[in-house]
């Protein structure tokens, strides 16, 4: 385990006063070169945990996270265990360099992953272990399956969106992110049919998002059964710290839940909304986004104007709020 997070001479506790906290783990798509090296250069525990990490793997996690290849690292089976790694092992270092130990975890598809292993209910060496085989299955599912495409639509009525997927066959909601931004997913002629019923119906905007795959739709369907398989074998702990789930909005410490909520994720919808409106309902006045971060802060600013977002971009700024 995190050993500096789940042991005597790891974890401080939190000042009374300080504000009721949840740490955000980002997923795909978030991954930028050189994510986590400014945390590695200055912070030990970082540093170790990257090591033993990358170490775990059949990749050189560290080279592909710092000076790896833009095409390299966004391959599916490459960027699951990178951004993981960037995110234990930065929180290893912000638990270790200013005591910070959240009320709440979370983390956005992939993030789920990281989110768990924070909180204690997974093993980081496993965890990596995971990722990197959960990427294998996804990037062998888009390659033996049709074109796929995912889609962000910008639009108010995001009722108009969900019933415009339910009227296409092999479309589905990959997820929702803010009371304004769903994500659509599925084979490239059923996104444009989607695309086509929204115009049709309200005013929208359209991104096609750069990911090659259709995530979070039926195409990954092999991939989920080949991965829930191997969840199954897969010892996990109770988690120590309460983490907010994805797929389904809920609170839970891990044990049994876990395989049932990772397995589903990989074909069902991340449901970023629900977690949001679950922390917020806790009484979460404060989110820190782990690297490589922004998109989840930015996706809070949305839905709760009156938080407090941190994304760590750098350890100055967690000097900055937290101290030196």
């Amino acid at each position: 385990m995190l050993e500096t997070i789940h042991s005597d001479g790891w974890i401080n506790e939190l000042n009374e006063d300080a504000p009721t906290t949840a740490v955000l783990f980002p997923g795909q798509g978030s991954q930028q070169p050189e994510m986590g090296q400014a945390f590695y250069d200055a912070w030990p525990a970082t540093r170790e945990w990257f090591d033993t990490l990358s170490a775990a793997v059949d990749i050189d996690v560290r080279e592909l996270c710092f000076d790896g290849d833009h095409t390299v690292l966004t391959k599916t089976e490459n960027t699951q265990p990178c951004v993981y790694t960037t995110g234990v092992a930065t929180f290893a270092g912000l638990a270790d360099r200013h005591g910070i130990v959240p009320d709440y975890v979370a983390g956005h598809s992939l993030g789920h992953f990281s989110a768990l292993t924070a909180a204690g209910g997974l093993d980081p060496e496993t965890g990596v272990g995971l990722v990197r085989e959960r990427g294998r299955q996804m990037q062998q599912a888009a390659e033996q399956g049709a074109e796929g495409e995912m889609m962000a639509v910008l639009c108010r009525d995001t009722t108009a969106v969900e019933q415009a997927c339910d009227r296409v066959e092999g479309a589905n909601v990959a997820a929702r992110n803010t009371d304004s931004q769903t994500v659509v997913s599925g084979p490239e002629p059923a996104v444009s049919q989607v695309r086509d019923r929204i115009d049709d119906e309200t005013r929208a905007r359209f991104t096609t998002l750069d990911v090659g795959a259709a995530f979070h739709s039926g195409q990954m369907e092999t991939a989920a059964t080949a991965f829930t398989e191997k969840l199954a074998e897969t010892s996990f702990e109770r988690a120590d710290i309460p983490v907010v789930s994805d797929v389904s909005g809920d609170v839970y410490h891990g044990d049994t839940q876990v395989v049932q909520e990772l397995g589903s994720q990989v074909v069902g919808t991340v449901d970023w909304c629900a977690v949001v409106e679950t922390l917020a309902g806790a009484g979460v006045e404060r989110y820190i986004e782990m690297p490589p971060a922004g998109t989840l802060t930015g996706f809070i600013e949305r839905l709760c104007p009156e938080a407090e977002t941190i994304p760590l971009e750098s350890p100055a700024d967690a000097a900055e709020v937290f101290g030196a």
